[in-house]
């Protein structure tokens, strides 16, 4: 089942304890693991001339062939980009990334790796060049270099065993930073139909670990739960991430419980009531409209005969009745009401709503005006009931939600539009939308003639600035390419950029402030303003 879940690059180490270090490669491991696990000794020397490209066929660079073993790339497609479709400074870059990745400086290295991370354009060259240096350098070069390559697509044994072993290091925030990128790659990977995935090396070997990394682990370790995730990538059906990811829903930030309940509904069909519960939790109490609109959608999977068989159907129904007007966002309340519509609830909704139109309390008829404006008016009486509604009611917050309404559903509904066509506030509206869009159009023009006469009043002042004050292109260029050649040291895990350069100091900008002040140029200007 197609699952996409939003991740974020930089994950928190609070909770972390009880991580094994030392067990990890001390367990027995059964034969075929063992073999997995065989490091690669001999680096494969490539063989130049014997790949072709096929930049529109995926993201993978194809088979390529080395002296010693043949691999594959994965094809999979990320995120492909036709080479007539980079920007020219876009493709420059890549190009220079992947040059840095051969430079003697470590750090370039490093930073190259990890840019090419961030930007994930998988084309031949990046991938064989990605590929060289996970087997050569420094060992922080290697792990980059593999990590990057896994964010692409390519899932190779040797790159999979080169990620096992930062998971079995000592440091936290490698271990941490390894399983975010593998979670992020293994993600892309079981979003492809089941007959186009890649298989994955040293798979029982990367699951072996990522089950120790999980077994008896705190609900709130960060690290188990990014493992977790991982291993049901790998195995939808296995129990210890299952277990785990259930601890997770009753423990912990909405932002964790999140992550957990996505992969337990659309991953592994698990739809129980702790299942269920979490994500009205989700939809209830989350700050964060995207996670409620993400809770709505599991609940659609979950579906209204699951929902009863579990005897949440009145409590369910009434957290939409609520949802529907109380949400501060419209769009999470059009996509409750959508919901509603799709589990057959709207009748049922509509009659509460409809009653509520009478009650004596201001507040409940204004609550029951939002929730017809999102579920809509079904029939000429409700049209007619709202129209003298707005006639007679004495409230200015009822009114005024009403007259929204209207104006919002002539919008929508060419019936309601004809029935308010000569309706003076809906003129009034549209005449007030007319100005705006006059006065938008006004104001661009504005500014084009603005910046036309600021070229053309440089241009009548160019034969009078000196030749010394305009400072050639080339040595501008030499000057800034000087400045960008210094390595960049103290690089993140999170692969982040270095923070802008500025390439021209106040002292040394190109215009004196004394060259203007001549009496030949305050001549000229006078004469321009007398125009």
């Amino acid at each position: 089942m197609v699952l996409f879940l939003s991740l974020t690059s930089c994950v928190t180490l609070a909770g972390v304890s009880n991580i094994p270090t030392v067990p990890l490669h001390m367990e027995k491991v059964n034969p075929q693991e063992a073999q997995e696990l065989q490091p690669c000794n001999e680096i494969p020397s490539y063989l130049h001339g014997t790949r072709t490209e096929g930049s529109t066929q995926g993201l993978g660079p194809g088979p390529v062939t080395f002296k010693k073993q043949r691999v594959k790339f994965s094809t999979q497609k990320i995120q492909v980009f036709e080479d007539r479709l980079i920007h020219p400074l876009k493709w420059q870059r890549l190009k220079d990334l992947t040059h840095s990745l051969s430079s003697p400086v470590e750090a370039e290295q490093v930073y190259a790796a990890q840019a090419l991370g961030k930007l994930r354009i998988s084309k031949t060259f990046i991938i064989e060049a990605l590929w060289a240096s996970a087997q050569v350098g420094p060992e922080r070069v290697r792990y980059e270099s593999s990590r990057t390559l896994a964010l692409l697509g390519c899932l190779h044994k040797h790159v999979v065993l080169s990620l096992i072993e930062q998971l079995k290091g000592c440091s936290l925030s490698r271990r941490m930073d390894t399983l975010v990128g593998l979670h992020m790659a293994l993600n892309a990977w079981i979003m492809l139909a089941k007959n186009k995935r890649e298989p994955i090396g040293a798979k029982s070997s990367l699951t072996r670990v990522l089950k120790l990394l999980v077994k008896g682990k705190s609900p709130m370790d960060n690290v188990a739960l990014e493992a977790a995730l991982c291993l049901s990538f790998l195995d939808p059906e296995n129990s210890i991430a299952r277990d785990f990811l259930l601890q997770c829903l009753t423990q912990g930030e909405m932002k964790r419980k999140k992550k957990a309940l996505m992969v337990l509904v659309k991953l592994m069909n698990v739809h129980t009531l702790p299942v269920l519960r979490a994500a009205m939790e989700q939809i209830r109490n989350s700050c964060v409209a995207k996670h409620r609109l993400e809770a709505i959608k599991l609940l659609k999977i979950i579906g209204l005969e699951k929902i009863q068989n579990l005897g949440m159907e009145k409590d369910f129904f009434e957290l939409l009745r609520f949802k529907v007007h109380n949400d501060p966002l419209q769009e999470v309340r059009e996509a409750v009401a959508e919901m509603v519509e799709v589990l057959k609830m709207k009748p049922m909704m509509l009659n509460i709503v409809e009653s509520q139109l009478n009650d004596a309390s201001a507040l409940v008829r204004h609550e029951a005006v939002i929730s017809i404006g999102v579920l809509g008016i079904c029939s000429s009486r409700m049209f007619y009931f709202l129209m003298d509604m707005l006639d007679l009611e004495t409230s200015p917050l009822v009114r005024k939600e009403l007259e929204k309404i209207f104006i919002t559903l002539s919008k929508k509904d060419p019936w309601i539009r004809e029935k308010l066509q000569d309706w003076k506030l809906l003129m009034e509206e549209e005449s007030r939308q007319e100005r705006e869009r006059i006065q938008t159009l006004e104001f661009q023009k504005m500014k084009r003639d603005l910046q036309d006469q600021k070229k053309s009043l440089l241009k009548g002042l160019g034969p009078l600035i000196p030749r010394k004050m305009v400072q050639p292109k080339k040595a501008m260029a030499d000057k800034g390419k000087s400045i960008l050649s210094v390595p960049i040291k103290g690089m993140a895990l999170a692969s982040h950029y270095p923070p802008c350069i500025k390439l021209v100091d106040k002292k040394d900008h190109m215009f004196s402030k004394g060259s203007w002040d001549s009496p030949v140029i305050r001549k000229h200007l006078k004469n321009l303003a007398s125009h």
